[in-house]
């Protein structure tokens, strides 16, 4: 229920349990972005987790985010191993993108300063990793089968069409193809 602040207090996040990661489509500047996931664990103790990915200067950048590469972070630090629970895809709250000077290499001047940046996002999807492969491998051996299969379909095909034209050649009075009287 919205208690009408805008915020969306109460509203249902993201069911991503199923899921392996996040995939996102972006076009940039070339620098580092960060994506990054919130969790009911952030109301509670500031807890949020993030990935990094890089953009291209021209055209779209596909990342591919898997859930078990986001780091926790609270209150902007990293949180150590072991110091937080591993991201609960299952109640996802919110999911922003971040820009970080400072982690771009560049030394900032002074608080405030900022570095530019570009950041287009076209697409943001959820991908699941299967368990079975995508493509089915057949043996040289079958696949042999197959193609000899398929000849001698096609040559029952042949066979069968110049029989069909001997008897309409024959039906009209002519000697068949092929041969003189």
């Amino acid at each position: 229920a919205d208690d009408g602040d805008g915020e969306g207090e109460g509203e249902a996040g993201l069911e991503l349990g199923e899921y392996s990661g996040l995939l996102l489509k972006a076009s940039g500047d070339g620098q580092v972005y960060t994506m990054v996931v919130r969790t009911s664990a952030y109301e509670l103790d500031g807890l949020e987790y993030r990935h990094d990915f890089r953009t291209r200067a021209k055209g779209f950048t596909t990342a591919r985010l898997p859930f078990a590469g986001f780091a926790p972070y609270r209150d902007g630090k990293p949180v150590q191993a072991g110091g937080a629970p591993e991201l609960d895809r299952r109640s996802i709250s919110g999911l922003a993108l971040g820009f970080y000077p400072q982690r771009q290499g560049v030394r900032v001047a002074k608080e405030g300063v900022g570095l530019p940046f570009y950041l287009s996002l076209a697409r943001v999807k959820a991908y699941r990793e299967r368990d079975e492969p995508e493509v089915v491998y057949l043996s040289a051996g079958a696949a042999a089968a197959d193609l000899a299969a398929d000849d001698a379909a096609a040559a029952v095909q042949q066979k069968d069409a110049a029989t069909a034209l001997a008897m309409e050649e024959q039906a009209a009075g002519g000697a068949p193809a092929g041969e003189e009287e």
